[in-house]
This record gives C-alpha cells, structure tokens and sequence, in this order.
C-alpha cells in the first residue's frame, strides 16, 4: 500500500510538471479534468466545481481552492572508481577516465501559486548536467539548463615514410558544455507574453591536425633536405592543435492572442567567437616546371574555424492548435557574415549570406476519420563574396574569387490520414524538393553542382490493429531525384519498411522489424584531365547501386512479480556497388568498387526486487562491427590498385557489461553501487584496444 502511495504521488508531481511547461491559457482544462476529483495530492491550478443546495454546480474561484503544496528533496552522493587497461578512448568514448565524486539531487517545491524544481547530476568536472524550473502563478517563468561530456579523440599513427608526427605523445579530448536560459512574462491584463532567451556552446580541449606541404617533387636538391634528411617540400605533418571556441546565441521576442488569430515576432543574434589563433605554418617555397617561384616561404595559416556572426528576424501568424481547420504563415530573414582573423591573406572577412525564409501550413480535419495537411517552404540564400583576395606570399599575390553560388529551394508536402474504423488507418504523403542555383560557374571554372535538381517521393503507410495488444505498421516509399547534386545521392530510391508488436496483459511482449532499401544512380560524371601536350579532356560515368538492410527484434517478459527479462537483437548492413575515379589525371583511372559495412547488435537486461529492501538490475551488450573496402585488382588503364584495398577495413567487438544494487535502509535512506565494465576488441590490429572498469557508490536520502 505505501508503494501504491508513493507511485501515485510520483504520477502526480510528474502531471503539475507537464502542466507547468504549457503556456497560460494553453488549455490545462482539459489536462487537469481527467485526474482523479478525490485526488488533490498534486498542486491544482483550475478552478473547481461545488454544489449549491438547489444541486445546481457553480465554479469555485481560484483563490479559494485549497490546494496541497508538495516538497521534494532527493540527494545522493557518493564515489566513482575508473581503472583504465591499455587505451580507453574507444571503449568509453564519452567518459572521462579519471576517478572523482559523484552525485544526484532533485529539490523542490510545487504548489498552486509557486513552482519550483531544481535537479542535476555530476560524474566529474566535465561531465555533469543541472536544470531548474521556476513558475509563479504563470505569470514568470524561467528555465535554467547547463550540460556537459567530454569526448575522447584518436591519436593517428604516421603509417607513410612522408609523414611526420610532430607530437606523438600528446592525449586528444575535447570538453564540451552548454547552457541555456530562457525566461517568459505574461503581462497581466493583456495575452502577451514576453519571451527572452540565451544559449552558448562550448568547446575546449585538444585534437590532431594532419595537412601536408607536399610539392609532388620527385629529385629534391640538397638545400632542400632537413637535418633529419627528409625532403621539406614532400611532407605530410600531424600536430596537436588546442580548441578553444564558443558560441553564443541571444533571442528576444513576444507572442500574443488577437482573437482568431495569434502572432509571434523573435530577433535572434548568434556569434561564433575562436579564442584560438589560427594554426600557421613555415611552409617551403614552390616553383614552377619553369623554375619560377610560386610561392615564398614563411609562415601561412591553414585550416581556419572562421570567426561570423549571424542575425534573423522572424515573424509568425497562426491559428489555434484545435479546431477542424489550422494555419500558419510565418516570414524569416537573416544574415551571415564572415568575421576571419587571418593575417596571411586578406579579404576573406568580406564574404556574407543573406537567407530569407517563407513557410506556410494547412490543416483540415472535417471529421474523426480523415484529415488532410499541406505544408510549404520556401528558401533563398544570396552569396556575397569578393571577387579578389589577397596572399601577400605568392608571386602574384592578388587571387580571383568566384562568384558565391546562390541558392533557391521551394519544398511542397501534401499529407492525408483517413480511418475508416478503430482497427485500419491509412496515411499518405507526397513531398517535392526543386532546387535552383545561380553562378555556378562556366565550364572552364565551374562549381560541380547542376543548376536545378528535382526530387519527387511518395511514400505510403498502413497500421492495422486487428485486436487488443496487437499492431501492424508497413510503409512503402518511392523517391525519384532529377540531376542529383552529389555522387551519393540517388536518382531512384525504393524503401520498405514493417513493423510488428504485440503485448499480452503486462506479462510480456514482443517487438520485430524490417527495412530494405535500394538506390541506385547511372548518371554520377567525373571530369578527367590528363597531363599530356596538349591535355586530353573527359567526362566518366561512374554508376552507384546500394542495397541496406536493417533487422531488429525484441522480447521482454516478466517470468515473476519481481522479475523483468528483455532481449533484444539488431542487425544492420550497407552494400554499395559503384566505379570510384582514382586519378583525375588518366582517362582510364578508375575502377569498379565493393564496399560492405555491417553491424550487429545482441543486448539482454534484466531487474529484479530481491526483496523489500534489494532490488538488483544487470545489462550485457554486444556489438559487432565490420567493414571491407574491395577494388578491383586494376583499373581501365591496368594500375594496381593493391595499396589501397585495405584504407577502409575494419573489424571490432566491443562489449560491455554493468550491474547495480540498491539497498533501502530505511524509507528515507539507501545506498547503491553501479559496476561497469567497457572492452573494445580490434580484431585487425591492437590500436586502441582497451577496458574501462567504473564502480560508483552512492548513498542516497530521500523525503
């Protein structure tokens, strides 16, 4: 019975959360009046109904209400033990391997007037997350939000003679937080809600830069050796380069109820800020077959993150979200503008984009069996650039610029679901995507991209509930695509997808599906140059066909009342079949190609209540994964291409295992211990293979 109690109150506190998180006036009516009337365990905030002696019910006002506050306090603490074998870094890739403390709480205090929750947890001093909600009476509210996880990075092995690692001892992670604010007002005689908010993304931390200063000279003269006798001009460098950027994101903006319609009007600001210079480097000077100089030598910058700034301005019109019709219409325009810090060439900063955005929605619904929706959009986005740059180290240290591509891009969706009964429903969509773009370029200088490109698909759904606990779900999907912009994408695609779940009484359940897709495009060219006097010119095609699979199944019973069991398995594969150009340079460089990427998942998870007062809970997993790269053994002008077969071969296990006891001391106190252990197994070679064990106590208390 005190179970019974606590999980009611638990629901409860989790409905006034809900309820709160809807805007005023947003129609809680209807949430709060399917409660229970005799349960006023959670801070109601509509105003109830009495009955007058005549039996005639009359509305009770809201001040008068008497409503119950409830506190919460949950707090756990405790700490957590890692033990790293060998490399960690792919076997808890987003763990901090260090140990520290550890801990979770949850206060607060909800009620009818006042609403407030605070909650987060903390792994260690980059992984940690907290959150608070505050609401008074609806009239102010506030959203607070702060997350972090650190990310472990690999650190590339030179494999070539040419290349050089200039760190090879350095750790690579990357610490990444983000945080947020939002705040509403309501003034309060008027449907007007003030709506301000704040949001930054941080990034701090190491990786590895890998480029090169290679010159493609096969006899380097003496001069141009260093004192490790290796050629300065033909080098490929890997370097550690510190991360140290962030962005900040600010809104400000009202919404408002005009009768039959509402508006809404938000200006967004958004400035990416790089606390890092740009990298630079002593790069050796380049001549010509001629013997020219090209390039001096000296330092210049590479691999830039660009410094910008964006704005946006956007306005919205829509009707109330009930009804049998809706509609929406809503204008955005925004500009992006290029704020690089180089100093080594000059004139990039002066490139910007103008984006404007137009959308409309429609919703009919005459009745409970059919509805129809159509949705459009519409985008432009205008590219400013310079027509010159300026490399102060070249020989001619003016560079011309092509013209920035402009885009235009209109997509239209039509959507209907028709019921004929409580057991069949069937739903269809069309969508068309039409691209138009400007200044690509002529065909000498050409960005390789068409001009338009057209994209058609059809998709259609049926779910079928023939009885109680049982449910269907098949899709059919059909894309054709007109001038494909890029190689991977296709010109046909052919999806198909079903789905299968049945329940039986809360005792157990299961769970299948299936999808297989197949695409394919016989229109993918390849410009070719060769490097005779005079150069020989070409177009290739070079066909792609793809095939994907992807199986899941699932099963879950619970053999006892204290006892739940599931297991689940998935299986995923990727065929692709496609001629891939090797060299540019030869009319025949290229080769027909197999590449093949699978994957396959096996987990089981179980809980158990051993007794009152133990409760246990383990998880297994398993993930297999593989990928072959197979060129044929020669292309069309017979070069090998042996070297490289294996760039893209991998095969890896990885498994994990973790397991928890909670013990409730009493009814306010318990304590716990997590166990987890992490292996990743590289069944090619011994990089990054590794283990993470983590332990974490914690005692908890509650009340």
């Amino acid at each position: 019975m005190k179970e019974l109690m606590r999980l009611r109150a638990k629901l409860a506190l989790a409905f006034v959360l809900l309820a709160a998180a809807i805007p005023a006036g947003a129609g809680c009516e209807e949430l709060v009046a399917a409660a229970e009337p005799e349960d006023l365990s959670y801070a109601s905030v509509v105003p109830q109904e009495s009955v007058t002696e005549e039996g005639e019910y009359v509305e009770v006002p809201l001040e008068e209400v008497n409503v119950r506050t409830r506190h919460i306090v949950d707090l756990s603490a405790g700490y957590r033990f890692v033990d790293v074998s060998r490399d960690g870094s792919r076997a808890a890739e987003y763990d901090r391997l260090r140990s520290s403390g550890a801990g979770r709480f949850t206060v607060g205090s909800v009620g009818r007037d006042l609403k407030l929750v605070v909650e987060g947890e903390y792994l260690n001093t980059k992984d940690y997350n907290a959150s608070l909600l505050f609401d008074y009476k609806g009239y102010y509210r506030l959203n607070l939000r702060t997350e972090a996880l650190y990310h472990n990075l690999d650190h590339e092995a030179p494999h070539v003679p040419i290349a050089t690692d200039l760190n090879p001892t350095d750790e690579y992670g990357m610490y990444v937080r983000q945080d947020s604010i939002n705040f509403r007002y309501k003034f309060h005689d008027y449907p007007i809600h003030l709506n301000i908010g704040h949001w930054m993304l941080v990034r701090d931390g190491y990786s590895q830069l890998r480029f090169s200063d290679y010159g493609f000279d096969e006899s380097p003269n003496p001069a141009d050796l260093d004192a490790n006798n290796q050629d300065r001009r033909n080098r490929l460098l890997f370097q550690s380069r510190p991360v140290k950027n962030h962005t900040q994101e600010g809104t400000i903006g009202f919404d408002a109820h005009l009768g039959p319609v509402n508006i809404l009007y938000t200006f967004l600001i958004r400035q990416l800020d790089d606390g890092i210079a740009p990298p630079g480097f002593q790069f050796a000077p380049r001549y010509d077959e001629n013997g020219d100089l090209l390039r001096s030598a000296g330092l210049l910058q590479h691999n830039t993150t660009p410094e910008s700034r964006y704005y946006s301005h956007t306005a919205k019109l829509y009707t109330s979200l009930t009804g049998g019709i809706i509609g929406s219409a809503s204008y955005s325009y925004g500009k992006r503008d290029n704020q690089s810090s180089l100093t080594t060439v000059a004139g990039a900063d002066q490139t910007s984009n103008t984006l404007q955005n137009v959308a409309g929605d429609f919703v009919y619904t005459p009745c409970q069996w059919f509805s129809f929706s159509t949705k459009y959009r519409h985008q432009e986005i205008d590219r400013d650039a310079p027509s010159v740059v300026q490399v102060p180290s070249l020989s001619n240290p003016v560079v011309s610029v092509r013209s920035g591509m402009d885009t235009r891009r209109d997509v239209i969706s039509v959507n209907f679901s028709l019921r004929p009964n409580t057991i069949l429903t069937f739903n269809g969509e069309y969508r068309g995507d039409f691209q138009q773009r400007s200044n690509t370029g002529t065909d000498v200088d050409r960005w390789r991209l068409p001009d338009t490109t057209s994209s058609n698909r059809g998709t259609m759904t049926l779910l079928y509930r023939p009885f109680k606990g049982m449910r269907l779900r098949a899709l059919y999907a059909y894309t054709a695509t007109d001038s494909p912009s890029y190689g991977t994408e296709a010109e046909n695609r052919h999806e198909g997808n079903i789905l299968a779940s049945y329940t039986m009484a809360g005792r157990w359940g299961v769970t299948a599906s299936y999808k297989i897709v197949r695409e394919n495009n016989d229109h993918i060219t390849q410009d070719v140059t060769t490097f005779d006097d005079p150069p020989l010119h070409g177009t290739l095609t070079l066909p792609r066909d793809r095939r994907s699979v992807h199986g899941a199944a699932s099963v879950w019973f619970a053999p006892l009342e204290a006892l739940m069991v599931s297991v689940s398995a998935g299986y995923l594969r990727d065929h692709s079949d496609q001629a891939i150009l090797l060299s540019r340079f030869l009319l025949g460089g290229y080769a027909g190609t197999k590449y093949t990427s699978e994957a396959q998942i096996i987990s089981l998870n179980a809980s158990y209540r051993f007794t009152e007062r133990v409760d246990l809970s383990l998880a297994l997993q398993q993930v297999r994964s593989l990928s072959d790269f197979k060129p044929e053994d020669t292309t069309a002008d017979g070069i090998s291409t042996f070297l490289i077969r294996d760039v893209s071969q991998a095969k890896t296990i990885e498994n994990s295992l973790s397991a928890r006891v909670n013990y409730h001391l009493s009814r306010l106190i318990s304590c716990g211990l997590d166990y987890s252990y992490r292996d990743y197994d590289n069944k090619l070679s011994s990089l990054y293979e590794g283990n993470v064990h983590q332990v974490t106590a914690l005692v908890r208390a509650t009340w």
